[in-house]
């Protein structure tokens, strides 16, 4: 069984961990989904309790002063043994959290997790279905929605693992709140698209109708950055939110509507999509091939077809095996 770094762990959390660190604390929420879920959720209280104090926790010195209450002489970032049961781990994280952080554990990390149904698409499909609040979802392929069984009295928490449409029923009393491994979009009455698969380089978040205010757990002291209609923004695990200029919203949510559309996107990047959309293993063969930008707009045109036209814009061949498409520059060896 894996095992994390409670001190790694909380500078991950307050946006401080060293690549290294991240890069643990990362593969360690990769192995697990219902970890992953239960982070995120953390996630959301730390930056929620950190904007209350208004400056970000010193999370070395909260660990040295549970250490020193437990009588603990273990070097400070020893990893957890697998024994460590929930409540060590949430005494733990109560040091680092403070006093906010408390009320949160207590109610969500000591007693037992709320239980959570699962939307899943495979690759090569896309589905649409309707919450009891009424918020209707377009879940696109090779994703993952959890969702309670029951929302929360103060918010109605989802948690993305692909990409997905929300058309939100608004609720002034509990908001409407997405988290990705990455970020926290919450819903001001609107209908929004988020991208956050676990092995793309960033979220995007698209804003059809409305506004959302989009927060990024491992940067705390940035706040929420308000999107409104027609803006699409890029988000990263380090923490930056950036509106991009020129954005078309359309083609962001065209997949909605069964089309699959490139705007200048990396070829590897491309070849991700192309891969879910048909259910298929597309890889590009090396790194300059795989930046050249695609550009087009493809709808029930078989893959055969859209590979074609694809790799002939980018001065390239592919070569199919199977369910591997392998896409690779036109004069490399065959």
């Amino acid at each position: 069984m894996m095992t994390v770094d409670f001190v790694a762990l909380g500078r991950y959390l307050n946006g401080q961990a060293s690549p290294e660190e991240r890069a643990a604390v990362e593969a360690w929420l990769g192995a697990d989904a219902e970890r992953r879920a239960a982070v995120v959720a953390l996630q959301a209280a730390w930056a929620a309790d950190t904007r209350h104090h208004q400056a970000p926790y010193d999370t070395d010195a909260a660990w040295r002063r549970f250490r020193h209450r437990v009588g603990r002489t273990t070097r400070l970032a020893a990893p957890v043994p697998a024994r460590w049961r929930l409540p060590a781990i949430a005494a733990g994280l109560v040091a680092l959290l403070g006093v906010g952080g408390v009320w949160w554990l207590g109610a969500h990390a000591v007693a037992r997790a709320p239980a959570l149904r699962d939307y899943a698409t495979p690759r090569g499909r896309r589905a649409v279905f309707r919450l009891l609040d009424g918020t209707e979802i377009t879940l696109n392929a090779d994703s993952r929605l959890r969702v309670p069984v029951r929302f929360g009295a103060r918010q109605r928490d989802v948690y993305l693992d692909g990409e997905a449409y929300f058309s939100v029923v608004h609720d002034a009393a509990r908001s409407f709140v997405v988290h990705t491994a990455r970020s926290a979009i919450r819903d001001v009455g609107t209908r929004f698209g988020v991208h956050a698969y676990a092995d793309g380089a960033g979220d995007r978040v698209a804003v059809a109708e409305g506004t959302v205010a989009v927060a990024v757990p491992a940067a705390p002291a940035a706040g929420e950055t308000p999107l409104r209609a027609g803006q699409v923004a890029t988000l990263s695990s380090a923490g930056a939110v950036h509106v991009l200029r020129g954005a078309n919203v359309t083609a962001e949510l065209a997949w909605t509507r069964g089309r699959l559309v490139f705007g200048s996107l990396p070829l590897g990047e491309a070849a991700q999509r192309l891969g879910r959309w048909y259910d298929l293993d597309v890889r590009v063969a090396d790194s300059e091939l795989a930046h050249r930008p695609v550009t087009g707009s493809y709808g029930d045109e078989p893959v055969t077809q859209v590979l074609t036209l694809i790799t002939a814009a980018v001065g390239a061949r592919y070569e199919w095996r199977g369910r591997s498409v392998t896409i690779s520059t036109a004069n490399g060896p065959r």
